[in-house]
């Protein structure tokens, strides 16, 4: 009979509660995340603004900005909000450690849903999620749809 290992940390992962930098983070791959930075480059756009809800350490966001670069955005904008403030720390290091002329990513602490209703201008062109779309009469939901922004959700 063989005795089965478990820990904590295997636990928390599996519930999704990790507090390790993308541990529990899911959302759009970055396969996705190219593909929608295409169609929008294609589309003659020379500009973007990403926003990532639940930004964990920031990786996403750091890649899809880099991505940006590579497609011929000359103007990136991109903000990630997060609960988790070692990740957002971790995020902010990185996008200084990344700093490029033509891209300016903030971090910050905060929910979702006050990232979006501070987001009255509409101005995200492309909204990463790291969940499944909401319901559109949800709280979440209606201020997705009020931004107008392209979301890319997981799954």
């Amino acid at each position: 009979m063989t005795a089965t290992q478990f820990s904590l940390g295997g636990l928390l992962r599996r519930a999704g509660l990790s507090t390790e930098p993308g541990g529990s983070r899911h959302g759009p791959c970055d396969a996705r995340i190219a593909r929608a930075l295409a169609e929008f480059r294609n589309h003659g756009h020379r500009s973007v603004r990403m926003l990532d809800l639940d930004c964990a350490d920031g990786g996403r966001l750091l890649r899809a900005a880099e991505k940006a670069r590579e497609l011929g955005f000359v103007s990136i904008e991109g903000r990630g909000v997060s609960l988790w403030t070692a990740g957002v720390r971790h995020a902010r290091w990185q996008a200084e450690l990344a700093a490029h002329p033509s891209t300016d990513l903030h971090f910050e602490i905060a929910e979702p849903i006050a990232a979006l209703a501070s987001e009255h201008d509409g101005a995200a062109d492309l909204i990463f999620l790291s969940e499944a779309m909401p319901y559109p009469c949800s709280p979440l939901g209606g201020a997705l749809a009020r931004l107008g922004g392209k979301v890319l959700a997981e799954g």
